[in-house]
């Protein structure tokens, strides 16, 4: 059986960043909450909310960035 970190690891090797980041996105243990509100606000920018997200003041390429290496060093330096 496939598990969800699994299958986001999966989709993130592949390129799929932003499935991946749909998955991620609803870890709630492994991550701060920092990490997670990042991590919500890249998806939400990915799927074509960044105008809001802009609007309040946030980086919106800040938060995809740093969502990329938050999950890079959990996930793809450990294997």
């Amino acid at each position: 059986m496939e598990t969800k970190t699994n299958k986001a690891i999966s989709l993130l090797r592949c390129g799929d960043f932003k499935a991946a980041l749909a998955i991620f996105s609803t870890f709630r243990v492994g991550f701060t909450n920092e990490e997670r509100r990042t991590l919500k606000i890249a998806y939400e920018c990915l799927s074509g909310n960044a105008s809001f997200y802009q609007q309040l003041g946030i980086d919106t390429n800040k938060e995809i960035e740093i969502s990329k290496s938050i999950i890079a060093s959990k996930y793809l330096i450990m294997k």
